[in-house]
């Protein structure tokens, strides 16, 4: 893999003046579209995204980073459109995730600022499969994503391209797209309980600790997962099953959470900077889904291994890493204005 330290400026074939067309993200809404433009340089696969300062969703954090998902939805948007475009995947296969991960391997690179961040990503494809005809079956690949000229996170993630008549073989039986406004969801947690201000961004529910083990430790952290088809972030189209990332995010709040009940400190001062995910089956949308998170012992960091069950089966396995938001960063340490005095008596 190329660990260069290429940043837009020295890409000429890309910009960031305009976002691509929405279709080769699979997204309705223009604001939804992140990817700017891709281009091929040299036998290098390239894109360029622009990560939004005032997101609802993702930017909903005193942390003053970029959201781990949010670079994640970046990197995913801006593969996909390298692979309609110069891949020559067709606007019409239907896209299967296998696994998706993303990590951040600098976390000075992804600190906010008083500019909008250009993220560069690279794809290096590790294997690509072709039918018969020569279109590309599928292909599972790797992608360094930079800002400002700085490794900022590493994206992966394994793709199958279906045709419209496989898919539909593929997902027969099941019980197909809700209705929006269909079905009755779990309260929402609590904002404060997932690090989050805005109650519309929390995604899970039902928080409770399960199995408790011997010697007094807390066991699994288990939530609901609040599937909302009416939100704009997860539900841009319509869609017959929970979307990959609906899950990752609530395997998200869910490892925050079960931080911050064992450490006993407040969810708005962690940070996920890792979250890798294997999606087993298809999440329905007619059966109530949930998280279980528990920790992962020996792995040197503070990971979570979560999993998306429905119908007593699990249908995603997900690795959360979780750290501290660094002491100087805390959101509990920014300055505090002077105490109001009383003004002198000639001011009266």
């Amino acid at each position: 893999m190329n660990t260069g330290t290429t940043s837009p400026a020295e890409a000429p074939a890309l910009t960031a003046d305009r976002t691509v067309h929405r279709r080769l993200v699979h997204k309705r809404a223009v604001e939804q579209v992140l990817t700017t433009a891709v281009a091929e340089s040299g036998g290098r696969l390239l894109g360029t995204a622009q990560l939004p300062r005032l997101h609802r969703h993702y930017n909903d954090t005193r942390a003053p980073y970029h959201d781990l998902l949010l670079v994640g939805e970046a990197a995913r948007q801006t593969v996909e459109a390298i692979v309609h475009e110069l891949l020559h995947v067709p606007l019409d296969r239907r896209f299967v995730l296998g696994d998706l991960g993303i990590a951040f391997t600098t976390l000075e690179a992804v600190r906010t600022g008083p500019e909008p961040a250009d993220l560069l990503v690279e794809l290096d494809i590790d294997r690509l499969r072709r039918r018969r005809d020569g279109s590309v079956r599928s292909l599972r690949g790797a992608a360094t994503c930079r800002i400002g000229g700085r490794d900022a996170a590493r994206f992966t993630g394994t793709l199958l391209f279906l045709e419209g008549d496989s898919y539909d073989d593929l997902r027969a039986g099941s019980s197909g797209p809700r209705a929006p406004g269909t079905g009755e969801a779990p309260p929402r947690c609590e904002p404060s309980a997932v690090g989050r201000t805005d109650p519309r961004n929390v995604v899970i529910g039902g928080l409770r600790t399960e199995h408790p083990e011997a010697g007094g430790e807390p066991g699994e952290t288990v939530a609901d997962i609040v599937a909302d088809p009416q939100d704009p972030v997860f539900y841009d189209h319509a869609l017959d099953h929970l979307p990959g990332m609906l899950l990752m995010e609530a395997a998200r709040q869910t490892a925050l959470a079960a931080r911050a009940r064992t450490r006993a400190v407040p969810a708005g001062a962690l940070l996920a900077t890792g979250c890798r995910a294997r999606f087993l089956a298809f999440a329905e949308q007619s059966a109530p889904a949930r998280c279980r998170a528990r920790p992962l012992e020996n792995t040197g960091t503070e990971t979570f291994a979560v999993t998306v069950e429905q119908r007593g089966e699990a249908v995603a396995e997900l690795e959360i890493t979780v750290e501290a938001v660094p002491e100087a960063d805390h959101p509990g340490r920014a300055a505090r204005a002077p105490t109001p005095t009383a003004p002198p008596r000639s001011a009266r």
